[in-house]
């Protein structure tokens, strides 16, 4: 008797692990967070609403906006918490004047070689020769990647919020995703979450987009499997030798808390010849939270490189 009464204390403890285990994942969309019907959530409902298209590469199914039909290219390049539409605001003012070009990473993808594929398969695909990057934080490194192994696609650079190829984010973060590995996805995600809503929110001046933005990704378009995966293209390495001639602008905030100072300035050391923004107090998100003054950021670096070339 005592035996079968351990028995089912054991199937019951097994059953308990894999309840706890396999939790689902708390999930929250933009709406019930941002809880304002004004013109910033009326332009991105009005934006989701808008088609996309699909592409394979290399057995993943990559989605990807684009609109506009200008001879001039912006590419979007999101960064780990992010997808294609993080950048509404900023298409939304450059497909006036430019063909807009944004994806998502697909959590599969675990290497910039991987997602330079899938870069250079849309823009095949839309028959489009050479593009103006605008990347940030692990977009802004991929950007960075492009100029190096596809030189011949890239116009100019714009480094929002990134860092250069180094040793210190993998040393920093190594032991941690080992035991991420392990976790449950529900805790993953809520631990990130929790870190944004301490530390990335409050540097944003607490701004009701970026929190409502970045808590509707966790769980939906950042997984856990897609959280580890772009962490290895974050920590994944090359060699920085981009021409002299090609234009970069650097885009940084003071108060960056995903970014290190260090981190911040071995960029500007990799790129003496880069234009320097410092956005003051504005975060790692400073496109979500300060648009107007980050498009104008971009625009005058793009016009004023257009000028010089």
């Amino acid at each position: 008797m005592f035996r079968v009464l351990g028995k089912w204390k054991l199937i019951g403890l097994i059953i308990l692990f894999i309840g706890i285990y396999y939790y689902p994942v708390d999930k929250y969309t933009f709406n019930e967070l941002y809880q304002k019907d004004d013109k910033i959530s009326m332009s991105l409902t009005d934006f989701r609403n808008e088609p996309i298209k699909t592409i394979q590469v290399n057995k993943n199914q990559i989605s990807y906006y684009i609109s506009g039909d200008k001879d001039s290219t912006v590419l979007f390049l999101h960064g780990m918490g992010g997808s294609y539409d993080i950048w509404w605001q900023q298409i939304q003012y450059f497909r006036e004047r430019f063909r807009t070009v944004s994806f998502s990473y697909p959590e599969n993808i675990n290497s910039l070689k991987e997602l330079s594929d899938c870069i250079t398969s849309i823009l095949d695909k839309e028959k489009i020769q050479r593009v103006i990057i605008i990347g940030s934080s692990l977009g802004g490194y991929l950007a960075q990647y492009m100029g190096v192994y596809h030189p011949e696609r890239v116009i100019m650079l714009s480094l929002g919020n990134t860092f250069p190829p180094n040793n210190e984010n993998k040393s920093a973060n190594e032991g941690l995703i080992r035991i991420v590995k392990w976790l449950p996805a529900w805790l993953v995600i809520k631990s990130i979450r929790n870190k944004y809503n301490k530390e990335v929110v409050p540097a944003a001046d607490n701004s009701p987009v970026v929190k409502a933005f970045l808590n509707e990704l966790l769980g939906e378009q950042v997984t856990k499997k897609a959280f580890i995966n772009r962490y290895y293209c974050v920590v994944d390495t090359f060699s920085p030798k981009l021409q002299k001639t090609l234009p970069i602008q650097i885009i940084e905030s003071d108060n960056d808390p995903l970014v290190s100072i260090n981190l911040r300035r071995m960029l500007k050391d990799t790129y003496p010849f880069a234009s320097v923004i410092t956005m003051h107090n504005a975060g790692h998100f400073p496109y979500l939270n300060n648009p107007v003054e980050y498009n104008k950021r971009i625009s005058d670096f793009i016009s004023n490189a257009k000028l010089e070339r």
